[in-house]
């Protein structure tokens, strides 16, 4: 029987913000406490903010004022490095929840200044002993060549599976207009007969209910890790194209032949037409082939337990 390595562990997340990214956080604690280890939420700026209504589903006790010693751990983002005191006795991790929007996002010389500390704060934070896990395997690659390593911690999602009885399928094309926008308004320019829809001023019913009626779903976005839009979109029975950027060029981090993945070059319309007459013509067989990748999403969840097990259990 495996028990935890520590005494307490808290884990850092922004306050009073109900996104993918802060989700992960609170799935983390509440597997930790699942697994019996003595895992808390510490919330930054303001560590008297409430558990949000969104996360309330979870087991993640807030710790108020942030005190651990030498037997403890302590695990952050890495949009909180500059958070972790870098001689503090318990130990620490690093949480790579994406590694592009680490980056600066300013351009020329401001942004090679930004980037530079920016890479110093990490490899200050590797040299005093911070250890680090990646959500995805293309943030570790990344990360490689920095000099970082360390072990995959990814995460789950929380949706149920495509109804047998749901209602037939429409030619329909959904996107995030937060992901690749530019991208996807070139596509929508060159196919001005297809129909795509935003996902936008949705409730998390609304967007289900969304991708139990398209065909389709597409991300033309960074991909800075696994994100959790394209994963809802293909367990729900929504046939997902990418581009092939980031995290879904990597077949570890998203599992989709590659005939799904688009590169971003100067054939991507003729290749994007091509391909959705394709799934519009025969659905059925777009969303078996990509049954694998439905299996991949819906072992996660062992897969993330499995995870946890390895980076804080004995």
């Amino acid at each position: 029987m495996t028990r935890c390595a520590y005494g307490k562990i808290a884990v850092l997340a922004p306050s009073n913000v109900q996104t993918g990214g802060p989700e992960l956080l609170h799935q983390l604690v509440h597997e930790i406490r699942r697994q019996g280890g003595d895992a808390y939420i510490h919330y930054v700026p303001d560590p008297e903010a409430p558990v949000p209504e969104r996360y309330r589903i979870y087991d993640t006790p807030p710790m108020k004022k942030l005190t651990l010693g030498k037997n403890d751990c302590l695990v952050a983002p890495e949009t909180m490095v500059r958070q972790i005191p870098l001689l503090s006795k318990a130990e620490r991790f690093i949480w790579w929840l994406s590694f592009d929007f680490f980056l600066s996002q300013r351009s020329g010389p401001q942004r090679l200044a930004a980037n530079t500390y920016k890479r110093s704060l990490v490899k200050a934070q590797s040299l005093s002993g911070t250890k680090h896990l990646f959500q995805s395997h293309y943030a570790r690659a990344r990360l490689e060549r920095w000099g970082v390593t360390g072990g995959i911690l990814s995460d789950y999602l929380s949706v149920a599976p495509a109804k047998a009885d749901a209602p037939p399928r429409e030619d329909i094309i959904l996107y995030n207009p937060k992901k690749g926008l530019p991208i996807t308004e070139r596509l929508q320019r060159a196919h001005p007969g297809l129909t795509f829809k935003p996902i936008i001023n949705m409730t998390k019913a609304e967007v289900e209910d969304a991708f139990a009626r398209a065909k389709i779903y597409i991300d033309f976005g960074e991909h800075p890790g696994k994100d959790r839009l394209p994963r809802e979109a293909a367990s729900l029975g929504t046939v997902v194209i990418a581009g092939q950027r980031g995290s879904a060029a990597f077949a570890e981090d998203m599992p989709l032949e590659d005939r799904y993945k688009l590169a971003i070059d100067p054939s991507l319309e003729a290749k994007f037409g091509a391909l959705v007459a394709q799934v519009f013509g025969d659905f059925e067989t777009h969303l078996k082939a990509q049954q694998p990748y439905r299996d991949f999403i819906a072992g996660e969840r062992d897969m993330f337990s499995e995870q946890v097990r390895a980076a804080f259990f004995r």
